[in-house]
């Protein structure tokens, strides 16, 4: 079950500011923020914010982006995981190719250690071990 739930958590804040335009207007925020929501990844504000942008989906987009980039990794884990499960990996796909631009060999073995941390504490806090 974990080896589909990989996720690159080194620096989301600096990757997501890459991609910041390209994700929002790709990104279906909706879909993202209710499974992140039933993760309890989002507040009732918070889903509610994005929500009310509904009829202006790359502003509901950015909502969403802001909110991620500004909680704890354990937050971005969950973005992640909820791009995959609402069948946006092409978005999920984005963010993490551009993570490992001009990374070297050892930067980007360190983030895989640092993501498989994440991914096991995210599984402990879902009871998905």
């Amino acid at each position: 079950m974990l080896s589909n739930l990989y996720i690159d958590v080194s620096e989301p804040a600096d990757g997501l500011r890459r991609v910041y335009t390209k994700v929002s207007e790709k990104l279906e925020a909706p879909s993202v923020a209710r499974n992140m929501f039933q993760c309890n990844a989002l507040t009732v504000r918070e889903m509610q914010s994005i929500q009310s942008k509904y009829n202006e989906p790359v502003k509901a987009a950015e909502r969403l982006l802001d909110i991620v980039m500004d909680q704890p990794r354990s937050v971005y884990g969950f973005f992640m995981k909820a791009l995959k499960l609402t069948d946006q990996k092409h978005v999920h796909d984005l963010i993490v190719s551009d993570s490992y631009q001009g990374k070297t060999p050892q930067s980007a073995a360190s983030t895989v250690l640092t993501a498989a941390s994440t991914i096991i504490a995210m599984s402990v806090e879902t009871n998905e071990i």
